[in-house]
Order: C-alpha cells, then structure tokens, then sequence
C-alpha cells in the first residue's frame, strides 16, 4: 500500500493509503459475522455480513427481515419475518449495526447446497442445455416488419443516359466492395 520512495513500511498512520486502511479495519473485523441492521424505517435485518463500501452501502446474505405490523381495529403490534435471501442495504438508510454470531469455524464446502441466499439456477423456462439455434422469435429480423419491402430495395433501371446504376452509383452487374452482401 504505501509507495517506498514516501518510506512507508506498510501499516502507518502518516501514509494515506495506510490511515484508509486503518480505518476500514474497523468494519473488516465483522465480516461473516452474523449481525442486525436496523434501518431508517424501523425494518431490522438479519444476515451475515459480506461487504461493505465506502458510503457504509452493506451486502447481507442469508438475510431475514422483521417488522412491526399494526392489526387494523386494534392497538396491538406483531413481528413479521421474512426471508430475503442475498441484499444490498444503501449505507444512507443503516442506523445500527450489532453482531449476533461469530463466522462458522470450519470454512465452507465447495459443493455446498443451494439455499436462499446463494447462487442457484433461476429456471425461468431457459434449457439448461445449450442451444443448437437461437429460440423462436430470436433468430433475426422478421419479414414485412421494420423496413421496405424487398421489390421496393430493388434498382430501377434508368431508361436513357448510360446504362443502369445501382443507388451507390455503382454500374449494373459490377461487384460490391469486399465486406458488402451481393446485390
């Protein structure tokens, strides 16, 4: 981090890069943990920390949401959860921040199951497989849709005056530039 014609050694207050560093340590020492965010609107999160930025923008996974719900013709308040999975929390709206759980001991496994959260097939009707040919209605432009039709693109022959050109003042029967589709 610190350039080594200013002298820095690697972790010191005097050098920029290092004070940033510093300072972002106080929040490094809380990733993976388990921890609840409490938002502007009184909604808490609970999930584990994985990221966070210089605007205090967090990413939780594993989240769950809790919230207060007033039952319509009484005074009496509920908690209601649900589960969110992986979220971005914009730092603007974080009013607290408190761990719960230290991070798991063991590390994670590679062929760990899919769960909220986690990256997992969406299955949105797309085949897993891979494509011989693009899907209907994406192969390319349709006909008699977005433009003039064939005939009319056809070149009109000029009656007098040389023989008959091309739009691009190429004669007849001449060969287009490399590149360029056959007329």
């Amino acid at each position: 981090f610190g350039s080594r014609a200013s002298g820095c050694a690697g972790f010191e207050e005097s050098c920029a890069p290092c004070a940033a560093m510093v300072k972002n340590t106080k929040m490094q020492q809380w990733l993976n943990y388990r921890v609840r965010v409490t938002v502007s609107d009184s909604r808490v999160m609970v999930g584990t920390f994985m990221a966070f930025d210089k605007y205090m923008n967090m990413v939780l996974s594993d989240c769950e949401e809790y919230r207060k719900i007033k039952a319509k013709g009484s005074d009496e308040e509920r908690e209601a959860k649900r589960m969110l999975g992986l979220i971005i929390l914009r730092g603007e709206t974080v009013v607290s921040m408190t761990a719960e759980a230290p991070p798991p001991s063991e590390p994670r496994k590679a062929g760990q199951q899919a769960g909220p959260g986690r990256g997992q097939a969406a299955g949105r009707g797309v085949p897993v497989a891979p494509l011989q040919s693009a899907p209907a209605g994406l192969t390319g432009p349709v006909k008699g849709v977005g433009g003039p039709g064939a005939a009319q693109m056809m070149p009109q022959s000029v009656g007098r005056g040389g023989p008959a050109r091309l739009p691009g003042g190429m004669p007849m029967g001449a060969r287009p530039p490399p590149g360029m589709p056959p007329m």
